[in-house]
């Protein structure tokens, strides 16, 4: 069963705040705990406090499951626009710039790898990667010449 928890007008723009969800989306809990503790972008902070408080809202739902049996993930994480202060700043020859201050809200969803129903596994939102990719490109297949081939390629490019 899944959990919840909500951040709503953190006074950082969501552009900041996105860069550390995308790093954290699909992950289990505890890596995910690990890599917000020791980044040192300042929105880290709220994000960390945010995770553990939807494991605690886990918790709360699930009073009969321990959190480190359940192989809990960060499931779906999503950082969308909050409201916007603007501000004049001074500009030259009498004019003004505006300054925005954005802010965001940021919606976690953490839940367990296995469904106890069916024991089928949760589908994240992040896009799977091809397998060739993730091997990278040592692991494709290269064609290796013969004698014959190497030896008209030599004799053609000293022509």
């Amino acid at each position: 069963m899944e959990a919840v928890a909500k951040l709503n007008n953190y006074p950082t723009s969501p552009r900041k705040m996105r860069l550390l969800a995308d790093l954290i989306r699909g992950m289990e809990v505890d890596k995910a705990l690990g890599v917000l503790q020791f980044n040192p972008k300042h929105p880290a902070v709220p994000l960390f406090k945010l995770l553990k408080s939807a494991i605690n809202n886990w918790e709360q739902k699930n009073t009969d499951a321990k959190v480190e049996d359940a192989d809990l993930i960060v499931k779906t994480i999503m950082v969308d626009g909050g409201r916007v202060i603007r501000r004049m700043r001074p500009a030259p020859q009498g004019r003004g710039y505006r300054i925005r201050k954005r802010s965001n809200h940021v919606t976690l969803i953490v839940d367990s790898k296995m469904v106890k129903a069916g024991k089928e596994k949760v589908v994240l939102d992040r896009k799977e990667e091809p397998v060739e990719a993730a091997v990278g490109p040592i692991a494709k297949k290269t064609r290796t010449r013969t004698k014959k081939e190497s030896t008209t390629t030599q004799t053609e490019t000293s022509k």
